[in-house]
């Protein structure tokens, strides 16, 4: 058997850090006491949307060029939703060069 390709292992661990977020919301929820778990969980929409965020996150992290560096990946995905509205909001700009005087 071939060992995987370290794009796809970048783009699962990227993807997997970002569903991650989730598991840690659904385990506090539970922690609290409480059983029932908030509305959107049981939307098929919030998962579609989820789901697609998550592939945002494996993009994200192939996009980086971070193949080799799983925990790297896995902290892409994870802070794939604060990049995204970063971005949205007119951030990451590059800064301006400095002039060495």
């Amino acid at each position: 058997m071939n060992p995987p390709n370290p794009s796809t292992l970048t783009f699962l661990f990227g993807f997997g850090g970002s569903l991650a977020v989730e598991i840690v919301s659904i385990n506090q929820q539970y922690s609290s006491g409480s059983d029932q778990l908030p509305a959107r969980y049981k939307s098929p929409w919030f998962w579609l949307c989820r789901l697609l965020l998550a592939g945002v996150g494996g993009g994200l992290a192939l996009a980086y060029g971070i193949e080799g560096k799983p925990l790297l990946a896995v902290n892409v995905g994870i802070s794939t939703p604060l990049i995204i509205q970063t971005v949205a909001r007119g951030g990451l700009k590059r800064p301006a060069s400095r002039v060495n005087t």
